[in-house]
Parts: C-alpha cells; sequence; structure tokens
C-alpha cells in the first residue's frame, strides 16, 4: 500500500513539517492497509494442509475469496474518491493555482531536459542510427526474447518447484541459488545480457543527444558536473 501513503509522508518530510500531525493525519491509511493484509493472512492459512493432505483450515478458502473481494471493491472506491476530491480541489482553486509564481530555474531546468528528451529521440531513430548500434538493438531484443519464452514456456525446466510454505533448508540445501536450475540459469544469462546490451545502446543515445543538443545551440547544455542520468 506504499503507492497510496508513500506521497503523503514524502511530501510533508520535503516541507519539513512536524512528524506526530503526519502521523496523525495518515491514519485513515489503516482502513486501506488492514483488508489488503487480511487477504494475505487468509490466503496463506488456506495453503496450509495436514500431513493427510487436508487443508488444517477447510473454512479459509470462501473467507479469503470473500475479503480478496472486498479488497478490490476498497481500493478500487478509494481511488475513485481521491480522484473526486483531486479534480474538485483543482476546479475550485484553479485561480490559485495559476497565481502561484512559476520557479525561473525549475522551468529552466524542464526545458532543458525536454530539449534533451527531443535530440534523444531524433538520434535514436532507426534510421538514423550505424549498423552496429542496431545490432546491439537486436541482440538485446533476442536475448530479452529468449529470457522470457524459457521462463514461461518451460518453467519446470528452469525452477525447482518452490512455494511459499516449503523450506529454504529442506528443498533446497539451505542454498536459495539452488531453486534454478541449469536452463534457469541460462534464462538469466541471457536476461543479464539484454540488460548490458540495451545500457550500452542508452549510453551511446544519451551521449549522441548531448552532442545534437550542442550543435542546435538550442538551450542551455548540462554542465559536465551533472550525471548523464540527467538525461533520461
Amino acid at each position: 500500500q506504499y503507492d497510496q501513503d508513500w506521497p503523503t509522508y514524502v511530501l510533508p518530510g520535503i516541507m519539513r513539517l512536524s512528524l506526530f500531525p503526519i502521523m496523525i493525519g495518515s491514519i485513515p491509511i489503516a482502513f486501506l492497509i488492514f483488508p489488503t493484509c487480511l487477504t494475505g493472512a487468509l490466503l496463506y492459512m488456506a495453503s496450509l494442509e495436514t500431513d493427510t493432505g487436508n487443508p488444517v483450515y477447510p473454512w479459509v478458502g470462501t473467507v479469503a475469496t470473500i475479503t480478496a473481494s472486498i479488497t478490490a471493491m476498497v481500493q478500487f472506491g478509494s481511488m475513485i474518491i481521491a480522484a473526486y476530491y483531486l479534480e474538485n480541489a483543482a476546479d475550485k482553486r484553479k485561480d490559485e493555482v495559476d497565481a502561484m509564481e512559476i520557479d525561473q530555474e525549475v522551468k529552466e531546468a524542464d526545458d532543458r531536459d525536454e530539449h534533451l528528451r527531443k535530440c534523444y529521440q531524433t538520434a535514436t531513430q532507426w534510421r538514423a542510427i550505424p549498423f552496429w548500434v542496431k545490432s546491439i538493438l537486436v541482440l538485446s531484443l533476442g536475448c530479452i526474447t529468449a529470457s522470457c519464452y524459457m521462463v514461461q514456456f518451460f518453467p519446470s525446466m528452469c525452477f525447482v518447484e518452490h512455494t511459499l510454505t516449503d523450506s529454504v533448508s529442506e528443498n533446497l540445501n539451505d542454498n536459495p541459488m539452488n531453486i534454478f536450475l541449469p536452463l534457469g540459469w541460462t534464462s538469466i544469462g541471457f536476461f543479464c545480457a539484454s540488460c548490458f546490451l540495451i545500457t550500452a545502446f542508452s549510453s551511446w543515445g544519451k551521449k549522441e543527444a548531448k552532442r545534437l543538443a550542442e550543435y542546435t545551440n538550442a538551450l542551455p547544455i548540462l554542465d559536465k558536473e551533472q550525471p548523464e542520468d540527467e538525461l533520461t
């Protein structure tokens, strides 16, 4: 549930507000967290079995299904309510928002980043990139495709069967890495190769984007001390 309450905590922290009022004001998030936690606990209880293979709590499966449905309705309803009040506040206080002074330094940084993004898109168009760069993209695509196909179509050949309630010491000999079979390690290798290749392509694209931005001289370019991660 961090996706709902995380921004609520981060923004007051940036504004250096007092902690206690923030904690009090965020108490209502418990109404969203509790149903999800309850559903998870019930699903776990439903997976427990006796030595004969019968469920330990026969009634939990039905209750877990009902609780999961209620949780989905609570989550969906919370998003609808949040959207309503956000739109309502934006309409009623539009003049106040429009009257806020734009931070010129932030605007210049946004304009510079937008210019660099456009340069990146231009520099990395398929018809504009050299053959060896195209080869990197094709190899990256091939590696990630092979990795996904292995995992999706041959899961039993990639991984040892291991559930949430299984013991690592008994099922995997105290080594979590034993969950990977040879084909599983192969899929991991293809995945890592794809990540490496796409990172190489992205690095090349950023350098070309900076070169193009300096050539066009449309906007100030990032200083050399600034990390290239800001180009994305």
